[in-house]
């Protein structure tokens, strides 16, 4: 059985409007099994996660990239606590949105696995 995993951290901040960071990009065709992890460790609020998938690219400007859309609306991630979402689906990659609220910076840890 494969499988694939990223684990990474990162500072984001937003500039005077409220701002998203797509991170975490992981090529997970042939695993359908998904899993997202993501912790707040900045105690700020109106912090969102949404979980990304691509199955398709798209070429902006002359330059393909992978076509972003969510599996949710999104969640309000709470300081501290861990947040996880779950899902099988047939996708080319996934990857995590984190949307910071205007002139903030929050530090957050995610990890996105996939298996077959």
């Amino acid at each position: 059985m494969a499988n694939v995993s990223l684990q990474r951290s990162y500072t984001l901040t937003a500039g005077l409007a409220q701002e998203g960071f797509i991170r975490n990009e992981l090529a997970v065709l042939g695993l359908p099994s998904l899993m997202y992890w993501v912790r707040l460790n900045t105690p700020i609020n109106g912090v969102i996660f949404t979980p990304m998938f691509a199955v398709q690219n798209v070429t902006t400007g002359g330059v393909a990239g992978p076509n972003w859309l969510p599996f949710t609306n999104g969640a309000l991630l709470v300081p501290g606590n861990i947040f996880v979402f779950t899902i099988r689906a047939a996708v080319a990659q996934a990857a995590a949105d984190i949307t910071v609220p205007p002139l903030q910076s929050v530090d957050v840890e995610i990890v996105i696995t996939a298996g077959g």
